[in-house]
């Protein structure tokens, strides 16, 4: 099947992915972390954790003015501060203050990088297809990369982590051409709106809690689907399949929505994601063996890959200059780093079914939101293609 700007899309995602290293490869960086710097999993923890938060600073502050923003220029400026800040990281790890402050200030850098890229692909009319190409490959180097890093890590130390991601992020200054410049000098539409037209728009504010929301019910349920599996209980070995197959089952997840663009619209797809991964989790819950443990894990990652291109898609529905995404973007991270907290203040003394449940319901209110949404961006007519 050939699907319209494959290329442009390749090239978006592949600098996407980029900007999304640190997420990509958390696990493998934690470790990486604490057995190479000797740092304890607390504070290699409240690195990541700066890291995000610079991310979703900058996001939701370049939501009110994409509008502006040249792309190009800005992610040329972006990659370079995070490459800048990434080589500073990889020798400051004897300094608590310098390298968390390194961190953030990355962490601002690819988070701009990244609000950019995932603009730009709201400036083509097959968005959602776009935005499974890249989820599609975050998965697939999610995958590399936490095999990669581990084995090779010995080899590498934290000098060698860093120094290797501000290299990609250099070389990723090549695929910039493939980036569009301002929003303001396109025709559309939506030209005529501002970005606090945009945000402040009922259709755009449910959009973004319920991105929120979602990501938080996916982390949170994430962050204790090992010790569940320990639980049950499980061999580490066998846990590490499983959940290997369940990061695996995310890379078709998200390329049939490639294949399948706006054919059933967005909530139809969204809503049987949301559904797929809320049967999983209630497999989760009376799973008592490998085979039912395996299958719940990939019916999630299948689920949140597939859901994520359509989310983004009605996202930049919304504005097809991207100030929408960007506001998703921040929403999301903000949310993803929330799951964890919220799972820890309910897990108590090994209640992992109880955060199995929190999670079914945060998704139940995110497919709620998502729904009134796009009904309200149908009748107030914010929608520009």
């Amino acid at each position: 099947m050939r699907v319209e700007n494959l290329r442009a899309f390749w090239f978006l995602s592949i600098a996407g992915s980029i900007s999304l290293l640190p997420l990509l490869v958390l696990p493998a960086m934690i470790g990486v972390l604490v057995d190479e710097s000797g740092l304890s999993e607390a504070f290699a923890g409240m690195s990541a954790s700066a890291n995000f938060a610079g991310g979703a600073s900058i996001a939701m502050l370049m939501a009110f003015r994409m509008h502006h923003i040249d792309l190009r220029r800005a992610t040329g400026v972006a990659f370079a501060v995070a490459a800048a800040m990434d080589v500073v990281s990889a020798f400051s790890t004897g300094s608590e203050a310098l390298f968390l402050s390194a961190r953030f200030a990355a962490g601002i850098g690819t988070g701009a990088a990244y609000t950019c890229i995932a603009s730009a692909f709201a400036r083509y009319a097959n968005a959602d297809r776009g935005y499974g190409v890249f989820v599609t490959l975050q998965f697939i180097i999610s995958g590399l990369g936490l095999y990669v890093l581990p084995v090779h890590a010995s080899a590498l130390g934290t000098e060698g982590m860093f120094l290797g991601i501000a290299g990609l992020e250099i070389l990723a200054l090549l695929l910039l051409r493939h980036l569009p410049g301002k929003a303001i000098d396109l025709a559309s539409p939506a030209s005529g709106r501002s970005e606090h037209g945009v945000l402040l728009a009922p259709a755009t504010i449910l959009a973004v809690l319920s991105f929120g929301v979602f990501e938080a019910a996916n982390t949170a349920q994430f962050t204790y689907i090992e010790r569940l599996g320990v639980s049950i209980p499980l061999t580490e070995h066998h846990i590490g399949i499983a959940l290997l197959v369940a990061s695996l089952a995310g890379i078709p997840g998200a390329f049939i929505t490639v294949l399948l663009g706006q054919r059933f619209g967005r909530v139809s797809p969204l809503t049987f994601g949301i559904a797929l991964s809320v049967l999983g989790m209630l497999v989760l819950v009376s799973a008592d063996g490998l085979l039912a443990y395996a299958i719940a894990g990939s019916c999630i990652g299948f689920a949140w890959a597939f859901c994520l291109p359509f989310i983004q898609g009605l996202l930049a529905s919304l504005d097809a200059h991207g100030s929408a995404v960007a506001a998703g973007a921040s929403a999301s991270t903000i949310g993803g780093a929330a799951g964890p907290a919220v799972a820890a203040s309910i897990v108590g003394n090994g209640q992992y079914h109880a955060v199995l449940l929190a999670a079914i319901g945060l998704l139940a209110v995110a497919c709620a939101g998502f729904i009134v949404s796009n009904t309200q961006m149908r009748h107030t007519a914010l929608e520009v293609r």
